[in-house]
């Protein structure tokens, strides 16, 4: 016997149809989601369709997306925190343990800073192992253990960043092997092992403090321990808490005199890690003057490196009679250091000789220093000449600089290319900058860091009108291969890449593949770029629909209020279907912040109210009857008044202003206009509109001018055209009866006619004294009055 199902398939095939089972729960949902309620919509084949080749032989197979790229460990560690908001059983404290000490010795092992977000979760995760103890937790909770945290937390973080997890986790942690120490003294087992593993946790936690905004802190803890464990150590601690509190725009002078009078001098090496910090990163010339000629034990001249460095700054902020100064000490000197030569070439381009007299002071060089080949010019020399001119966007000098290295036979390296790669760049010379790439490629680059270049080039072929999709696949394959780290404007531009060409596949395994290593802020980075793409009137609703589903699904920290600006971009689309799902994505959130509020449940019911979709009210009222979490107010029963009106029930619409009526908050306006709204078309409405409005005059309520006009529009919309009549005779003047006149025509037609029938008169006010005036009323528009005394209404106002 066949069956109805192989009967389809072959009926299928013989009309070179596509085929779908109805009966898979997935496409069903996929069905009433992204069906169509206009009849345009016929012809769009849904998104999930398959296709097939003759006989279903050599088909495609589906491809499968990459899973998330999460570091090792770290997915539990999510999870474990999920699992606590949610307040549900977490994984068991074996696999926990596993995975806290797998995620810390990897991050161990790469040394990069760690995201304050990832350090909330793993302080979480050391706090739920060491309340839950035992042998399963004693990896996780060992000395060793934490001080590769506190490693891991010390690493240098960005200019002006600061991290109260960071600070919290790092108290909590030393803290805990203080204790072990004190414990372990008090049984007599204090051994070197034991000194030496406080002192490192000492030394992390004071950096920690200096670099995320408690430098004070950080000095407070090195007096405290100072003639103890941290009297001999070298560099001195004091140099991490000076440069916390240039960080915090702090005076450091109070530093200076502690560091004194703990017999700490200020030398030349204090001196010259201030000026460098003030030079590198405040770029403050009256700060690094200041500290640069402040005397210093043992009268201690500034290093060559500063030097290079104070004139760099000057170069940068023209401060060129400072920089003649300090350029004439240099010369004053009889140094060994090429780097002092440097820096006077450099010198000397920045107050404008040309390159053909640079070209002629390596030559003097060379003379001087025929014995000292050490000391002679070489490519570093060129690389400082063309960073100068990269800094001045002088990309013409800076061609010329490269041309006078190889005229000296000197050859380019990575560096070189680097520089070349970045001003090719800024001028937007993408050709150029691909030839320079070609040629850092055949370098040696464990000396420098071209990744971030790589990624600048790559946004830039993004940002391009004419964008080169191969060229830009081959450099993003060039960073897959080398493991090399895509930084957040990277996967923003290619996203957005991905996103034009409808590759949604592409996007997925992108996304999967970088962003759960990012921050929160760098997660908002590539998440506004499909946020974006999706509130785009102009992106087509399949795509539209697609993308939310690809934001919500990697995402998930997406606030309540986005989402609700998803929902209403699909009500603007007329895809109520859509919006309504965004909805029920919020309803189902495991995290009790994302769920919906009445707010939410008001403006998606208003949504549904301007779509007129009764099926979407049915699903959305449904689960707020579920939601125990909700209350229902006058709010919530004014939009589901609004939204059982908006489709053509309202007579329920009217049930919750009873409800509203017998609550404790009583109406409001709002509440009292969308009754009156439902009471147009209700049949009998106009019997629950008198009586509202009885109510406003008994209670002496005050009635706006939208009060007043709904319970006319009530009236007259159960053909109670006397009452409009009523309405367009007390009006004052003409000009504003004609603009009543308009108002009736366009929402009342029927009332209207039916009051046009009983006839208009027109009426001149007032009482003329004299025959002047009222020869002038004469020439008057005289006022316009409907004739109500067949109705029974007043025959003259």
């Amino acid at each position: 016997m066949r069956t109805h199902l192989t009967h389809r398939i072959f009926r299928q095939i013989a009309i070179n149809a596509l085929y779908t089972n109805l009966r898979c729960p997935d496409i069903q949902l996929s069905h009433r989601c992204l069906r169509q309620r206009h009849p345009s919509a016929a012809s769009t084949p849904p998104s999930h369709a398959q296709t097939r080749s003759l006989f279903g032989w050599s088909r495609k197979p589906k491809r499968k997306l990459k899973p998330a790229n999460y570091e090792p460990g770290y997915d539990v560690l999510l999870e474990l925190d999920e699992r606590l908001k949610m307040g549900v059983r977490p994984p068991p404290v074996e696999e926990i343990s596993e995975a806290f000490t797998n995620f810390v010795k990897y991050r161990r092992s790469i040394a990069s800073r760690i995201e304050e977000e990832t350090v909330g979760y793993l302080e979480t995760t050391y706090r739920y192992l060491r309340d839950q103890g035992g042998k399963a937790s004693a990896l996780a909770l060992s000395t060793d253990c934490k001080i590769m945290m506190l490693s891991i937390l010390r690493m240098p973080a960005p200019w002006g960043y600061q991290s109260q997890s960071h600070i919290s986790l790092s108290h909590l942690l030393l803290e805990e092997i203080r204790n072990m120490e004190s414990e372990a003294k008090a049984e007599g087992q204090a051994s070197q092992s034991r000194e030496k593993q406080m002192r490192e946790a000492l030394i992390a936690h004071i950096e920690v403090l200096s670099q995320y905004g408690k430098a004070l802190d950080a000095q407070n803890v090195v007096e405290e321990n100072w003639n103890t464990i941290l009297k001999d150590l070298s560099p001195s601690p004091w140099l991490s808490v000076l440069t916390g509190m240039i960080r915090e725009d702090r005076g450091v002078e109070g530093t200076i005199r502690s560091m004194q009078e703990h017999d700490v001098p200020f030398d030349g090496k204090v001196r010259d890690r201030i000026v460098n910090y003030y030079v590198y990163h405040k770029q403050d010339v009256a700060m690094a003057k200041q500290w640069y000629h402040r005397p210093v034990a043992r009268n201690q001249p500034p290093s060559s490196n500063t030097i290079g460095a104070v004139l760099e700054l000057c170069i940068r902020k023209n401060e060129h009679e400072w920089g003649d100064t300090v350029f004439k000490s240099l010369l004053e000197r009889d140094s060994e250091d090429k780097r002092s030569w440097d820096v006077i070439l450099l010198w000397s381009a920045a107050k404008g000789r040309g390159v053909d007299e640079i070209e002629r002071m390596m030559e003097v060089n060379v003379r001087r220093n025929k014995d000292r080949p050490k000391l002679q010019p070489n490519m570093n020399t060129i690389n400082n000449l063309v960073e100068l001119a990269n800094s001045k966007n002088d990309p013409y000098t800076a061609e010329r600089y490269v041309a006078l290295g190889q005229k000296w036979g000197f050859q380019p390296d990575a560096n070189t290319h680097l520089l070349q790669l970045d001003y090719r760049i800024k001028v937007n010379d993408l050709a150029g900058a691909m030839v320079a790439y070609g040629a850092l490629r055949g370098e040696d680059l464990s000396t420098v860091d071209d990744i971030p270049y790589i990624n600048r080039l790559i946004c830039a072929f993004c940002a391009s009108r004419s964008q080169n999709y191969d060229t830009i696949m081959s450099l993003v394959e060039d960073l897959t291969e080398r493991k090399a780290a895509f930084s957040p404007q990277t996967v923003a531009a290619l996203s957005q890449v991905h996103l034009q060409r409808n590759e949604m596949d592409d996007l997925k395994d992108l996304l999967n593949t970088h962003t759960f290593q990012f921050g929160p802020l760098d997660r908002e980075v590539v998440r506004s770029v499909l946020l974006k793409y999706v509130l785009d009137s102009g992106t087509p609703d399949p795509r539209a629909w697609e993308t939310y589903n690809v934001l919500r699904t990697i995402f998930h920290e997406t606030t309540t209020e986005t989402r609700v600006e998803i929902m209403q971009s699909f009500f603007a689309r007329n895809r109520s279907d859509m919006a309504t799902h965004v909805f029920g994505h919020m309803r189902q959130a495991q995290i009790k912040s994302q769920r919906p509020t009445i707010d939410t449940y008001a403006k998606c019911l208003e949504g549904i109210a301007k779509a007129g979709d009764s099926e979407s009210l049915g699903i959305v009222h449904n689960m707020m009857k579920l939601d125990n979490e909700i209350e229902p107010d006058t709010k919530m029963y004014s939009a589901l008044m609004l939204a059982y009106a908006g489709c053509d029930d309202r007579r329920k619409a009217l049930d919750f202003w009873e409800d509203i009526v017998h609550s404790r908050e009583g109406p409001t306006y709002s509440s009292i206009q969308i009754a009156l709204n439902a009471c147009e078309r209700t049949p009998f409405g106009e019997r629950i509109a008198r009586d509202i409005w009885a109510r406003l005059k008994k209670f002496e309520i005050e009635v706006t001018r939208e009060i007043y006009a709904a319970y006319v529009g009530a009236l007259a919309g159960q053909g109670l055209f006397d009452e409009l009549g009523c309405f367009f005779n007390a009006i004052p003047g003409n000009a504003k009866k004609q603009k009543v006149k308009q108002w009736a025509w366009e929402v009342y037609p029927k009332a209207y006619e039916e009051l046009m029938k009983c006839g208009q008169y027109r009426v001149t006010r007032g009482d003329p004294e004299d025959e002047e005036q009222e020869q002038q009323q004469e020439f008057e528009e005289k006022e316009v009055f409907f004739d109500l005394k067949s109705i029974g209404g007043e025959a003259k106002p």
